[in-house]
């Protein structure tokens, strides 16, 4: 049986609404009263029901925008999306509230107050909150009219992502257009979607390019950092001497391995090829400029914001996954 907020007022002898504005942290009601309501509602299981009905008659005009605390070298792709969302946000009325949570580290119930302290009108969940992360659980649980920029889609969360498999693909087919075959995989954490998405769109261009399955053991893990990048393109090339190329899942690693390669007397791209992805700003200015690929950062913050108006003005939740660039610089060499 669901508890209701009837069960906490019967329980407590109080009324219904007193126990409605105690939930919600209203003005008016005694400190007690309020401990108590929670106190009984948490001992009892109550789920306070975040709907999208219900979110939009409060008319906040507030979006909760949820982004992860990561490590020092991480390019934040939320960096890039931030400002885009928060216009594309401010033309419709509603105005951003920042949360920056740390990706390990949640405490179950916090989404639930947060909503309800803040009469969020919806969420933007960042990536990489994936769909196991509790967060993302509670968010698809209440019901929260939402949107997704990893790979969690429900009935009130939507989806707005680039698309990694496809960015894979493009690295991949441009390798194999500039007449390499003798490639080299630097992913990053493999547990992570996007690394998988990334990976199996490479390895899509390596058998449409040549027939052949891309060979797993030409492939190493790093944790996107360009220490990371350094280590494993050296682990490759102790394994296979004869890569002409490498192609890396994000852009620090790929600026790690050559850093790496040129303090191992080898040349970018004389010797061998570097394609990194994500399409940070500051790959313009590495020596040499690195090819990428490049997200839609821009087009991605506006149809976020797009795709929860929809839901918050009773749509239902839509999907879209958009098209990265690839951006051809000096880091990859033609054979032949």
């Amino acid at each position: 049986m669901q508890v209701t907020i009837q069960h906490i007022a019967d329980k407590l002898g109080l009324s219904v609404s007193t126990v409605s504005r105690a939930l919600n942290g209203s003005y008016g009601v005694h400190p007690k009263t309020i401990a108590r309501v929670r106190e009984t509602a948490d001992a009892l299981g109550y789920v306070t029901n975040l709907g999208a009905k219900q979110l939009v008659t409060r008319k906040s005009n507030l979006v909760g925008i949820f982004i992860a605390d990561l490590p020092t070298e991480v390019v934040r792709g939320s960096d890039y999306i931030l400002p885009t969302l928060s216009r594309a946000l401010r033309e419709q009325q509603k105005e951003s509230l920042l949360f920056s949570l740390p990706l390990g580290e949640y405490k179950p119930g916090s989404l639930s107050e947060w909503v309800r302290m803040r009469s969020l009108d919806g969420c933007v969940f960042m990536a990489p909150f994936a769909r196991e992360h509790p967060l993302i659980q509670e968010a698809l649980q209440l019901q929260v009219p939402s949107v997704n920029m990893g790979a969690a889609e429900g009935p009130y969360m939507a989806l707005a992502a680039s698309h990694n498999r496809e960015g894979g693909r493009m690295a991949g087919a441009h390798l194999l257009e500039m007449g390499h075959r003798r490639i080299g995989y630097i992913n990053g954490p493999p547990h992570l979607h996007i690394c998988r998405e990334r990976y199996l769109g490479f390895c899509d261009a390596y058998l449409a390019g040549t027939g052949i399955k891309f060979p797993d053991v030409q492939a190493v893990c790093g944790d996107f950092s360009g220490a990371s990048g350094g280590r494993s393109v050296l682990e490759l090339l102790a394994q296979f001497p004869d890569l002409s190329a490498v192609c890396c899942a994000n852009d620090l690693m790929a600026m790690g391995a050559i850093m790496e390669l040129t303090r191992s007397g080898v040349s970018v791209p004389q010797d061998i090829s570097v394609i990194g992805f994500d399409g940070a700003f500051f790959t313009a200015y590495t020596n040499p400029p690195l090819s990428t690929i490049r997200h839609p950062y821009e087009v991605i913050g506006a149809t976020a914001a797009e795709l929860l108006m929809e839901l918050l003005n009773g749509g239902p939740a839509g999907r879209e996954l958009l098209s990265p660039e690839l951006i051809v610089r000096d880091t990859v060499r033609r054979l032949g």
